[in-house]
């Protein structure tokens, strides 16, 4: 690389505005003015804006000497004050001051405030107006230095005026001599202490600026670091996730967003973000575009786990769509969040299991129900008096009845919906229903049934399907109850709402339990250690059935060691 080209590259970093540049306080590449920093271009642009206006100044003069009064010239002390301009211009360029302390530079405005002073002595009477050449090394001082260097100044311009008398070997005689040595350093003065003011006023803007620069600075790289980090969550994550504006325009996408919309073919990128071929959770309804997951959520319903098969026949994929609403804090609407999940796997797992339940359950059923005829006609035909053969085909048909339960509980299972016939019902009616339902059981253990609190309620539900929820609970409380102890079932409720509740004694539910309690096929700890039969679908069935009946059911423990149970629903 040239030397020209460095300097060029030098020269060019002085346009730099003071406040622009590095991220850092004070780390700029432009220089404000006459300041010197630690870079050789500082030093380059400090001597563009202070030394050299000087130099080619003093050049101007002297060019103007050599056209009107040429003689001067020759001058010995003329000839010294351009010579010491000259030394003083290069040392301001060629001397590494930035390696020096930067107060140092100012041997070089007193330079040229003596090289001001030999030059006026000379030339005054031919050009009076030579003497303003000192404007240049003393707004230097005033501004480049600190502001006590202000005295060097007001001394630079009393030494230019007397300067002259010394050389001249006299002393100035009249009033008007006196004024001109007074008036030159009085008016310095005043220049100097204004371009002071105004220097310390741009010092603390450009400080001021820089802080702010800074502060922006390092908020746009928090702000470009968050959109890279939440770029790269979403694009992790294997779910679809969009963002919309209010005007239902996509505004952010992720990588399985946009893949999933090319395989179900619904376009994001234009105004309606409708399918042709989108289904409802049966497979064979078509969802109308107006009702699909995200024209509703574009406008405004909250949307919580849709299921929706989207795409070709041959190939559909199951989707479970949530949206919400994005508001700022004053309630301003940002636009609308929506997440799919494609939940194929285990929908299509889900109906194969279910699938095989009914297989299995009916399979299961066919036979075992001819064996229970076949075991009613050996009932009737068995001699009264062969009690051991009585026993014998009791013990039979018990454990028949007990896989006839299992089978009823596999066939529960299989169903994805639950069917009702809602009716105006007494709930205590109910309660006393599934009582009789399960004495035996409780007998066969030694546990009794209590009633507690029999207000009188009524309810708008399906009997039967109520009635099979709170024989469920009974039997959950006989099996894992302690034998031998009291279950307790009680209603309470009013105008609004009806509660049953079933506590029993017996072995604690822990939380991991308590979270999975309701879950198909799922059999707590203490179901595995003790051999208890079942196959851990009975409570699904009470959570469906009230939910079905858009209720509730909670599980806490009131006192140590005993579980409660409790059914919400709405009274009718």
């Amino acid at each position: 690389m040239s030397v020209t080209t460095t300097m060029t590259k030098e020269l060019s970093s002085c346009d730099t505005p003071p406040y622009e540049g590095g991220s850092e306080v004070g780390n700029t590449q432009g220089v404000p003015l006459f300041e010197l920093e630690a870079t050789r271009a500082s030093r380059v642009c400090v001597f563009l804006r202070a030394q050299l206006p000087f130099l080619l100044g003093v050049l101007f003069v002297t060019a103007m000497v050599a056209v009107g009064h040429p003689a001067s010239l020759t001058a010995p002390i003329v000839i010294v004050g351009v010579a010491l301009t000259v030394l003083a211009s290069l040392a301001a360029l060629l001397v590494p001051w930035e390696s020096l302390r930067p107060t140092w530079m100012i041997v070089i405005s007193i330079a040229d405030i003596v090289a001001v002073a030999f030059l006026r002595a000379e030339l005054t009477s031919v050009m009076p107006s030579v003497g303003m050449l000192s404007i240049f090394p003393v707004l230097w001082i005033a501004y480049g230095f600190p502001r006590p260097a202000i005295l060097a100044a007001v001394a630079g311009a009393g030494f230019i005026t007397s300067f002259t008398f010394v050389y001249q070997g006299r002393v100035p005689s009249t009033a008007a001599e006196w004024i001109n040595i007074i008036m030159l350093p009085t008016l310095i003065i005043g220049v100097a202490l204004v371009v002071s003011v105004a220097a310390g006023h741009l010092r603390r803007s450009r400080s001021r600026l820089l802080v702010a620069h800074a502060s922006e600075s390092a908020a746009l790289r928090r702000a470009v670091d968050n959109e890279i980090l939440a770029g790269t969550i979403l694009n992790t994550v294997q779910a679809a996730v969009m963002f919309f504006d209010p005007d239902g325009r996509l505004v952010v996408a992720n990588r399985r967003a946009t893949e999933l919309s090319v395989a179900v073919g619904i376009p994001l990128d234009e105004t309606l973000h409708t399918g042709a071929e989108i289904y409802a959770a049966d497979r064979v309804t078509r969802v109308p575009p107006e009702e699909q997951a995200i024209p509703r959520a574009l406008r405004g319903e909250n949307i919580a786990e849709r299921l929706e098969w989207a795409g070709p026949p041959d190939r559909q994929l199951a989707l479970n769509t949530s949206a919400r609403r994005v508001h700022r804090e004053t309630g301003e609407r940002l636009g609308t969040v929506i997440v799919a999940h494609d939940v194929t796997e285990l929908a299509v797992a889900l109906s194969v299991r279910e699938q095989f339940l009914k297989t299995v359950s009916h399979e299961l059923r066919t036979p075992l129900t001819n064996i229970i005829g076949y075991l009613d006609l050996i009932a009737e035909r068995l001699d009264a008096a062969d009690r051991t053969g009585h026993d014998y085909l009791a013990i039979v048909l018990r454990n028949v009845d007990a896989l006839m339960d299992r089978i009823r509980e596999l066939r529960a299972a299989s169903r994805s919906s639950v069917p009702l016939a809602p009716q105006h019902v007494d709930v205590t009616t109910l309660v006393d229903g599934a009582i009789a339902d399960v004495r035996e059981r409780a007998d066969a253990r030694g546990m009794t049934i209590e009633r507690v609190g029999t207000t009188p309620l009524h309810a708008h539900v399906d009997p039967w399907r109520m009635r099979q929820a709170i024989r469920e609970l009974l039997t959950n409380a006989i099996k894992f109850g302690h034998a031998h102890s009291a279950i307790t079932i009680g209603q309470s409720g009013d105008a609004h709402v009806c509660r049953v509740s079933v506590t029993n004694v017996g072995p604690e539910i822990g939380g991991a339990d308590q979270r999975h309690i309701f879950d198909s096929f799922y059999r707590a700890s203490y179901a595995h250690e003790n051999a208890i039969q079942g196959f851990g679908i009975g409570l699904t069935m009470v959570r469906d059935v009230v939910a079905a009946h858009d209720g509730h059911v909670m599980i806490d423990r009131p006192t140590s060691g005993t579980t409660r149970f409790t059914v919400e629903v709405a009274a009718g």
